[in-house]
This record gives structure tokens, sequence and C-alpha cells, in this order.
């Protein structure tokens, strides 16, 4: 495995390398899954998807990175991407159904959230969800996050959330 990049408690996150279309493929050809990102993704949705993480983490030094358990499983994904409409950064996971309702995607948007503040400029990072993903937005509401007008980003409404960089971590510059 790759160098990891962060690490907490129980994840271990590491940038996706180009040979990781299985990972990415078992995430997002997932039904459950599916259901809150449009659907099960089509072999080249994964592939324009891994490819565009790689390219965000060579040129940016983040994207969305690999989620692992300290013993090495596959759990999903999870990182901040330059969000092209707006030009802000978008805090976004998906974890495996295996790995649901034990408090990972909560642990790993805290720990993203915090990652990028310390290692960006970002004054705040957006997040959202399906509105019918409740599991989702009590994650963002956990970390912090405050819910903004839902918006329609192109595929109906979503829930939009906003996580404004803590006084205490303002950097100088």
């Amino acid at each position: 495995m790759a160098e990891p990049i962060l690490t907490t408690e129980r994840l271990v996150f590491r940038p996706f390398a180009a040979d990781d279309f299985g990972l990415l493929a078992r995430l997002h050809q997932d039904a459950q899954v599916g259901r809150y990102f449009g659907g099960v993704w089509s072999d080249a949705q994964v592939a324009e998807t891994l490819a565009r993480f790689v390219a965000e983490q060579a040129a940016r030094g983040h994207s969305k990175w690999a989620v692992f358990t300290r013993d090495g499983a596959f759990a999903g994904r999870a990182g901040v991407s330059f969000w092209p409409p707006t030009g802000e950064l978008e805090l976004g996971y998906a974890l495996l159904p295996a790995f649901w309702g034990g408090g990972l995607a909560t642990e790993a948007a805290r720990a993203v959230a915090a990652w990028t503040f310390a290692n960006t400029a970002a004054t705040h990072l957006i997040g959202f969800t399906d509105l019918a993903n409740r599991g989702s937005q009590r994650v963002l509401e956990k970390i912090g996050m405050v819910r903004q007008p839902d918006t329609d980003l192109g595929k109906g409404l979503s829930a939009v959330y906003r996580l404004d960089r803590p006084l205490t971590e303002k950097r100088l510059k």
C-alpha cells in the first residue's frame, strides 16, 4: 500500500492509484451505495472518476482518497475535491455498506476536515448529500457542518452543508 496521507484510530487514507479501478468499482457498483449516487456506476464512470482523483491528487495534493480499516480492508473513499461550479473544496465520502452504522463515516469526515484546514488555505468546506440520505446528513451535522438552502446541483435538489475554518485554525499568511 502507498504511504498513508492520514490515519485515524480505525482508518488509513491513501491516494487512489491508476490501478485502483477494482476498489472504486466495488464501491460505486454496489446497489446500496448507488442509491445515493445517482445509481450504480458504469465502468466508464468509475474509470473517469478514478482518473480525476489521481490527477487532482497530483495537481493539488488532495482529492478523494481510498480508505482502509487498520487491518487493511477496503472500506470506501473520503477526502476533499475541487468543486468546479463554485471553486470551493467539497468534503465527500462513501463507504461500503458493511462499514455503515459504526461511526466510520463520521470519523473519516472529521479527520478529512481537520487535515484540510491544517494543510490548505481553505476558509471553509462544503458538503452535500441526497435529500433522502439522512445518515449522511447526520454525519455532516456531527462534524459541525451547517445546513444551507437545498440546491439543485444538476441531479435534483441536494442537502448542502458548510463548515467554516475554526478560529483556532486560521492560517497566517
